[in-house]
């Protein structure tokens, strides 16, 4: 629970993505009253050579640009020596946000996640925000998206959980509609480029009626506990049939912010697919919010203590 109390950190690497990053996490510190920490790591695999201009006035320099951002933000520019994913999780031992863009000035643009991001999806000790594309928001008059619900994906694994308990506290902060989508796969179902014939001869699809009202009533089960205790926030729950990767693509494209789980080695029940948070962060068009924590902040009973 301690990464409720602490700053929001965010990795600066000179680079125009993490600069987009940086913007975020400006937002984020000035919304939810933290101090801002903008870090730079000097990884001594890194020849000097190859390292952006600047050295360690990087740091400097993105404490100077989130308070041009966000005038009044309380920001410490931090210059650390090591791998900047090592970094960065040290830091999310104290942390109530670690921001990241997808990718560094070092990352392969071919790959979808840099490896600063995705290690950190799976190492980090806080919530960490990847911020896909972020040199979208490193021109000086672009405006970060204030439109579009935050959705958050469940399998009813206890990362889902997790997830889903984050979910609904970004949604009450940001004062944006909450959508839970949960899709399910049936051996049944058709894909695509079959035919009724690879069916047993059934020529119509088949009846999924009792396996859909079944993960609906879990699903209003799961997330009923934390509307009662956010019954501002505005829900809506989607249980469907499909290919889960694919239906989480495609609402990233009208959301707002997308949050995930990632699993714990802790976890009573472990997702039926892990493979499916990272897929997602693949393909994914909005910011991702993954949400790292104890198996015990994954159980419904916390929503009914205080927040």
């Amino acid at each position: 629970m301690g990464y409720r109390y602490g700053p929001v950190v965010v990795g600066v690497d000179g680079s125009a993505d993490s600069l987009g990053a940086l913007r975020w996490a400006a937002d984020e510190a000035c919304s939810n009253t933290r101090e801002l920490l903008a870090v730079h790591a000097l990884d001594p695999a890194v020849q000097p050579g190859d390292r952006p201009p600047g050295g360690a006035d990087i740091a400097e320099q993105g404490a100077e640009e989130a308070l041009r951002w966000r005038p009044g933000v309380c920001v410490t520019g931090v210059t650390e020596g090591g791998a900047p994913a090592e970094v960065l999780r040290r830091h999310s031992q104290r942390s109530r946000l670690l921001v990241v863009a997808s990718h560094g000035s070092g990352s392969n643009m071919a790959e979808p996640l840099g490896s600063v991001s995705d290690a950190l999806c799976a190492q980090a000790e806080c919530p960490v925000l990847i911020v896909h594309a972020a040199r979208r928001w490193a021109d000086p008059f672009a405006a970060l998206p204030r439109t579009g619900p935050v959705v958050v994906g469940f399998d009813g694994s206890d990362s889902a959980r997790r997830a889903l308990r984050l979910a609904f506290e970004e949604a009450a902060g940001r004062s944006r509609r909450l959508v839970v989508v949960q899709v399910w796969q049936h051996p049944d179902l058709w894909g695509p480029g079959e035919h009724s014939d690879q069916h047993q001869g059934q020529h119509h699809g088949p009846d999924l009626t009792v396996d859909e009202s079944a993960v609906h009533e879990a699903l209003v089960a799961a997330a009923e506990p934390w509307h009662v205790k956010f019954p501002l926030v505005d829900m809506e729950l989607r249980s469907e049939p499909g290919d889960p990767v694919e239906a989480l693509t495609v609402a990233s494209q009208w959301a707002m912010l997308m949050v995930l789980g990632t699993r714990c080695p802790t976890d009573t029940i472990q997702p039926s697919n892990p493979s499916v948070m990272r897929r997602v962060l693949r393909t994914m068009a909005c910011p991702a919010l993954v949400a790292h924590g104890t198996a015990a902040e994954a159980r419904p009973a916390q929503a009914t203590g205080p927040h």
